[in-house]
């Protein structure tokens, strides 16, 4: 494995994840497992499980926080920043021009045709990493029944990650091999003293920023950052709560306009929560869509490195791998079942599972890079507009 990669190169990988990235947090792990691990080979597969298990025991957008630890661990602070900010910058554009051109885009949405056609790539994309990661990482009986049983759970209950997690960390205690995990990996670990230096600065920067700001923007920031740091669940979970708070508490923007974020978070690239852009512009124009991306994002993206680094200092001990073991099942679930959720609203019928089913042949059998699949799939989109 690569021990290092540069700036620019982590810039270029994440702005087209950042483009790509359609179906929310599990499409986007796939993504960067097909990027980074299995083509590029400078990250492990165990690093993106320990980015969703830190990330889905916090409150906050689970997808930013995972791509955030994950930079981080690659070259540090800047590193986390131009991770975070690349996988942001693709869809925060596109929600601020879509914002102001709203009443345009929500009589024509041609992009609703050219997203039926890219949807499936992302589908095939997310059952190939699946197929790998169920490959190389269970080897037990009872990994296997653990999947099924947390898709049949998922089908017919409401079972989040969090719970699922608790729970296949208690199997995987009872169940799982009992050997040394050794977590900490050479040359991948900051300070804490480096790590602290700069969440303390960048709390400064945002209460000093709070200052200089007026209403909205102040609340707007004020907000957004509690959200931030108090919801658990991940973006769908957090939709209703900002629904509240923006449509029922401060009156900035419409229950109408809310839909209209809503609908563009999931038809648009990167996190659904991209959403805060759409109200912020709304709200305060370019600099309430700019503090309200900041207050959604940042201070759980802080708390996600800062929990990081306590995980990574963790001893070295042989009942970690068991829990680990009962907790990789869980979570190759939820990306299994991801795929259904991504391929259903652009409905079941035989143009997107034969569209899946291509793509899908073209990715695992003919190595195919998935862009280019996206590529000409979004350009045949454009002969049925």
């Amino acid at each position: 494995m690569k021990e290092n990669i540069s700036l620019f190169d982590l810039t270029k990988i994440f702005l087209v994840l950042g483009v790509s990235a359609f179906g929310g947090y599990t499409a986007l792990v796939a993504m960067i497992q097909s990027e980074l691990v299995d083509k590029r080979k400078i990250l492990s597969q165990q690093k993106i499980y320990d980015g969703i298990l830190i990330a889905s025991l916090l409150p906050g957008p689970l997808a930013v926080n995972v791509v955030t630890y994950i930079g981080y661990g690659l070259r540090g602070w800047p590193g986390a920043f131009v991770c975070g900010i690349s996988i942001l910058l693709p869809a925060c554009s596109i929600m601020t021009i879509m914002a102001y051109f709203s009443s345009v885009f929500f009589d024509v949405m041609i992009f609703k045709l050219v997203i039926a056609f890219l949807i499936p790539v992302v589908v095939a994309l997310i059952l190939d990493v699946s197929l790998k990661m169920l490959k190389n990482g269970l080897n037990s009986y009872w990994q296997i029944i653990l999947i099924v049983l947390t898709l049949s759970s998922l089908i017919f209950t409401s079972i989040n990650l969090f719970i699922g997690i608790v729970i296949g960390g208690c199997l995987g205690f009872v169940l799982g091999e009992k050997k040394l995990l050794n977590i900490q990996e050479v040359g991948s670990i900051k300070s804490m003293k480096y790590l602290l230096t700069g969440v303390i600065t960048c709390i400064f920067l945002i209460l000093s920023f709070f200052f200089l700001l007026s209403y909205p923007h102040d609340a707007l920031l004020m907000e957004f950052s509690k959200v931030s740091l108090t919801l658990f669940g991940g973006g769908y979970v957090m939709i209703q709560a900002i629904n509240d708070l923006v449509v029922n508490q401060w009156l900035w923007v419409t229950p109408d306009e809310f839909n209209e974020a809503i609908a563009l978070g999931q038809l648009t690239p990167g996190p659904i929560l991209v959403s805060a852009t759409y109200i912020g512009f709304k709200a305060g124009g370019l600099l309430g869509a700019f503090v309200a991306t900041i207050g959604i994002f940042l201070p759980a993206a802080l708390l996600m490195l800062l929990a990081g680094q306590i995980f990574r200092m963790l001893p070295d001990n042989k009942f970690l791998n068991a829990i680990f073991s009962g907790i990789k099942p869980i979570v190759l679930g939820f990306i299994l079942f991801s795929a259904y959720v991504v391929l259903k609203p652009i409905g079941f019928d035989l143009q997107s599972i034969g569209l899946t089913i291509i793509a899908f042949i073209m990715i695992n059998c003919l190595k195919v890079n998935f862009l280019w699949i996206m590529l000409i799939n979004g350009m045949l989109s454009l002969f049925f507009i």
